[in-house]
Parts: structure tokens; sequence; C-alpha cells
């Protein structure tokens, strides 16, 4: 028993050891110019571990894609809930998102490259962003408070696509930070203007 949870302890090792050098090399190179070769040969193992773990670079990309979404996500909703209130939770947990798409990995693996090396994926299998339990989490509270007639799962979802579209035009623009304060201006807009008609007294 015991040497059986040292191998799983050493197998899981493996396994987060190419998720970290790929995430490197896909942060810095992208994925059409990383191999498979120069991730195994920087994680120091065999062929053949790296195909125990992942079917192929699609794969370990999607494990790397999982690991950065999720700490951005988690960042988002901690930010979101720390807020006093649910209108400013929405706009600080929307910002904290903006300021994601600045951050070169993120900007890379998330925001450009998912897109082409997921995109079947999600077309087949319907998986779920999670930016979806995130926007869930972050908008549920005004949704209670504020816009009881309205159903939040829509709403997540419109959201989603208003954020994706903000992601993409930091990660195209010559500007980065210029581009982010352009969509920062919008949001800070359209949440105010939401809320001056549903709650005039704010």
């Amino acid at each position: 028993m015991a040497a059986k949870r040292l191998r799983e302890r050493q197998a899981e090792a493996t396994r987060q050891l190419l998720i970290s050098v790929a995430r490197q090399r896909f942060a810095e190179k992208g994925y059409a110019a990383t191999s498979i070769e120069e991730i195994i040969q920087q994680a120091g193992v065999a062929r053949g571990a790296l195909y125990h773990h992942f079917a192929g670079k699609d794969a370990l990309f999607r494990a790397v894609y999982d690991e950065v979404q999720t700490e951005v996500a988690s960042r988002v909703v901690a930010t979101a809930l720390a807020g006093p209130e649910p209108w400013e939770g929405v706009r600080t947990g929307l910002g904290a998102f903006l300021d994601a798409c600045l951050d070169p990995e993120f900007r890379r693996i998330v925001v450009l490259d998912s897109v082409p090396v997921l995109a079947q994926d999600v077309w087949d299998s319907g998986i779920q962003h999670n930016e979806v339990p995130m926007l869930r989490t972050v908008l549920t509270p005004l949704v209670e408070s504020y816009l009881p007639g309205v159903p939040v799962e829509p709403l997540v979802h419109v959201a989603l696509g208003g954020l994706y579209g903000a992601a993409l035009y930091i990660a195209r623009a010559p500007e980065p930070r210029a581009a982010r304060a352009e969509a920062d201006a919008v949001v800070d807009t359209l949440i105010s203007g939401l809320r001056s008609r549903i709650d005039p007294t704010a």
C-alpha cells in the first residue's frame, strides 16, 4: 500500500512538472511554436511519461489552460465577494478579470491560443468555461438584490460574451494597457447606467 501511494505521488509530481513546463513554454512561445520534444527535454522526462498522462499536445494544453483559467477565476470571485455590496462586487470583479488580460501568460494561453486549440472541444462537448461558474457567483448577489425578474443563466452567458470580447480587444491591441482602460470605461458606463435606472438613490 505504501509503495502504491509513493508511485501515485511520483506520477502526480511528474504530471504537475509537465504542466508547469508546458505552461512556461506556451506562455513564452505560444501553442503552435512549442513542441512536445522541447517540453519533455526541459522537464527531463521520457516521452512515454508524457503520453502516460496526456493523449498529446492538445490535452496537455487543455490542462495548462484549465490551471491558468481556474487561478484567474478564483481571484475574480474573491475580489467580487470582498466588495461591500453587490454593485461594487460586480464592478471590482469584472475589473479583476480585465486586469488579468494584461498578464502575458493569461493573454496568450486563455485569450488567444485557447480559441483555435479548444474550439472543437467546445463545439463537440459543450465544455463549461470556468468563467461560467465565476460569473454566476459574481452576478447572483446582484440579481437577488436588484434584478429579481432577470434569470441568472442568460445574464451569465451574455456577460461572458462581453468579457471575452473585451479580453480579445485588450489582447490584440498594440497598447494593451490603453485598451484595458478603454474597456474599463465601457464596463463602468454600463454598470453605472444600469444602477441609476434600478437604484436611483445610489
